[in-house]
């Protein structure tokens, strides 16, 4: 004979972290939709060990990954018709995190339950909204990955650092190391933040406002001499896809993330979307898509290998600068630091709407 339980131990539920100190409230990649298949998967994100499943339906969720009746990993479970069902025992939670049913239980207690993160799917990949109850703002728009995505061929990335998401994402706002560390020689430079949106409407519909910055860099490349400096030509040519001499690039975005067009004497060269998956503390992936107009045939060949490579190479150069950087260490500042002074206000402000509340319990790795 099947005894049924009524009765629950309520057991009290974990303190929350401290909120990470550098982490803005914001929409995240937390994996890309390829990954979010008829198992549930374990990622994860925030320092928080996650799962992430697909409904029937076809909504991605993503919840804290221990079942609250004894704490087994709900990614070893399975998705039926009901929801998420638990390995160990059968409980099942659906959509909205509540348990829904309890084998060999006609009660089913009020702390059974879930807080599942907002999550939109978009640009193949599930985002995910952290920092408050719900989001602050809709996640941006970008119609090379949209409604014109058949005008564009790119091709996707991720590179993982142990830099934080605010230095990642302040690197294109910090326009001098494009010369120093990249060795883009550029004349007659200007760098400026945008006031107005207008400004950004080739980067996609404007974002909600204040999570919006923006900013526009420009400068005449100087290729030197192809044999007596022939790295120097060769990166000139590279950036200006040996289209002209003036580079051009207009950068906007939100806390967690970028759009980025760029342009060759004025003429659009190439989109970029760059998102950002902090996954703890000092584990951070980039993540992303670079794509480039379709032209002639062989001229889109040629942009698209450009633009690969000017993407690999400059990557391989500022991840070892963000894997080494003590941020403490460095306040002195110049007047091309502007940029990022301005940028790291910005983000502060979105870090400061975190609230602690909403923040799950610590990963146990």
């Amino acid at each position: 004979m099947t005894r049924r339980h009524t009765d629950r131990l309520a057991l009290p539920a974990p303190a929350a972290d401290p909120v990470p100190a550098d982490l803005a409230a914001s929409w995240y990649a937390g994996l890309s939709t390829a990954r979010l298949r008829d198992r549930p998967v374990a990622l994860q994100l925030f320092g928080r060990d996650l799962v992430a499943w697909r409904e029937r339906s076809g909504r991605a969720v993503v919840a804290p990954r221990y079942c609250p009746h004894q704490g087994v990993s709900l990614a070893l479970g399975k998705v039926d018709e009901v929801g998420l069902r638990c390995p160990f025992h059968g409980w099942r939670f659906d959509g909205s995190g509540a348990c829904v049913r309890i084998p060999g239980s006609t009660r089913i207690p009020a702390t059974a339950k879930l807080t599942p993160y907002p999550t939109v799917e978009r640009y193949g990949y599930v985002w995910v909204w952290y920092g408050t109850a719900e989001p602050l703002f809709s996640l941006p728009d970008f119609p090379a990955l949209a409604e014109n995505r058949d005008r564009y061929v790119g091709f996707r990335y991720t590179d993982r650092s142990t830099g934080t998401a605010r230095q990642l994402l302040e690197n294109a706002f910090d326009y001098y190391h494009f010369q120093t560390l990249h060795g883009l020689s550029l004349d007659h430079t200007e760098f400026r933040m945008l006031r107005d949106q207008s400004e950004a409407a080739d980067n996609g519909s404007p974002i909600d406002s204040p999570a919006w910055l923006g900013a526009w860099f420009e400068g005449i490349a100087t290729p030197g001499h192809p044999v007596r400096d022939p790295a120097r030509w060769g990166m000139a040519k590279a950036a200006t896809f040996a289209a002209g001499d003036a580079f051009q690039l207009l950068v906007d975005g939100w806390p967690g993330g970028q759009r980025f067009t760029g342009y060759v004497d004025g003429k659009e060269f190439f989109k970029v979307l760059l998102a950002i998956t902090p996954v703890s503390e000092r584990v951070t992936t980039q993540v992303g898509w670079a794509g480039t107009p379709r032209t002639g045939r062989l001229r889109t060949l040629f942009n698209l290998v450009m633009l690969y490579g000017q993407s690999r190479a400059g990557t391989r150069q500022d991840i070892p600068i963000y894997d080494t950087t003590e941020a403490t260490a460095g306040t002195l500042r110049t007047p091309y630091d502007n940029g990022v002074a301005h940028f790291r206000r910005y983000y502060q402000s979105w870090v400061g709407k975190v609230e602690t509340a909403t923040v799950p319990v610590r990963s146990r790795s």
